[in-house]
């Protein structure tokens, strides 16, 4: 009976809302996660997590042998795919159309080639222009199409409502094609993690994998959810903030070559390929953070802002301004210092860190 009478008088002095937060870390996706969350009922999400990222992994790895991409990938017709590989194909094509091709996930035999895929290929002593041209005619996600016992339709033309209880088939009009989901999947991944603990009831949270991020309603305190943006450099080890943003309802995501390259006689090769000249970037956008609805549109736009360049993106912005984006663009000047643009509707969730 005391041992009774002392438990409930524990969860008796539970009274402030910071003793119902908890937070859950973990590994996926050749990174690691944090989520943090308040739970009346104290629940732990942490199996729930782990196994959806597995799911997810299991569809969309290209560095899992046997998922349903990396099946596809080795095929010479193509093959079939899932609910979740479907899913993020339509977001991506939806993006592909927004941006005018910047952001293209065909691109990955050329991302290959340069040396930044999962094969780990050591990068080209000597670049071979011929073989970028030939790599370059794999690049044509418009001409997908997925095909199932009612027929073929063109990826611009299906709809998410047509799947119904039918299996699709996606075709590979191209042998050699193949996907790399990458530059969308990890927000695209918070975004999923983001709805599991929504049905659960969980308003009031954050969830972050490989820097992108979700976060949820405002803390029981009324303050928003606050997180760094990166000072785009390569000279330190340590991570050094540029800016603080302050996020509710919104997915955050940054892509940036700062970090992620290579330097071969004086050039600097991004990570970052155009998919339509087949090469590594070569201008001084050093870094683009782009706030959305959600963490997977966050992530794709912030990659097609790399491939424009900062005088694109900017011009870009001004054309698509009904956009549902908010972005921050960092670029390198020749004296060393930084160039920075600030959309107007992300200037007022920004403060500068100090």
């Amino acid at each position: 009976m005391l041992l009774v009478l002392a438990s409930c008088r524990a969860d008796m002095q539970k009274t402030d809302a910071e003793d119902f937060k908890r937070t859950i870390t973990g590994q996926a996706q050749g990174t690691t996660y944090r989520i943090t969350y308040y739970d009346l009922q104290e629940r732990d999400f942490k199996p729930e997590v782990d196994s959806i990222l597995a799911r997810i992994d299991a569809s969309l790895s290209t560095y899992l042998e046997g998922s349903v991409i990396d099946q596809w990938n080795r095929s010479d017709s193509g093959a079939w795919v899932d609910d979740l590989f479907l899913e993020l194909l339509q977001e991506s094509y939806a993006v592909y159309v927004q941006t005018d091709g910047a952001f293209d996930p065909t691109v990955k035999p050329l991302v290959s080639y340069w040396g930044f895929g999962p094969e780990r290929y050591q990068h080209p002593e000597a670049v071979d222009s011929q073989e970028v041209v030939r790599l370059l005619q794999l690049v044509q996600f418009d001409t997908l199409a997925l095909r199932s016992n009612k027929g073929s339709v063109r990826l611009a033309d299906w709809k998410a409502q047509t799947t119904g209880d039918a299996k699709w088939f996606l075709e590979k009009p191209i042998p050699g094609m193949q996907l790399d989901f990458n530059a969308i999947g990890q927000g695209w991944s918070v975004d999923k993690v983001a709805d599991h603990l929504r049905a659960k009831g969980i308003k009031v949270f954050f969830v972050e994998l490989g820097g992108e991020i979700v976060a949820g309603s405002p803390k029981p305190d009324g303050s928003l959810w606050r997180f760094g943006i990166d000072k785009p450099t390569d000279q330190n080890h340590e991570r050094v903030l540029q800016a603080i943003v302050k996020l509710r309802n919104k997915g955050l995501a940054t892509s940036g070559g700062y970090r992620k390259f290579y330097e071969r006689d004086g050039v600097r090769y991004s990570h970052t390929i155009h998919p339509k000249t087949g090469y590594p970037v070569q201008h001084n956008l050093l870094s683009a953070s782009v706030v959305a609805s959600n963490a997977g549109q966050a992530d794709a736009f912030a990659t097609a802002f790399m491939v424009m360049g900062q005088d694109s993106a900017m011009r870009y912005l001004q054309k698509k301004d009904y956009l549902d984006t908010y972005t921050y663009l960092i670029s390198a000047k020749e004296d060393g210092s930084y160039d920075q643009f600030i959309s107007k509707e992300l200037e007022g969730m920004m403060e500068e860190d100090n």
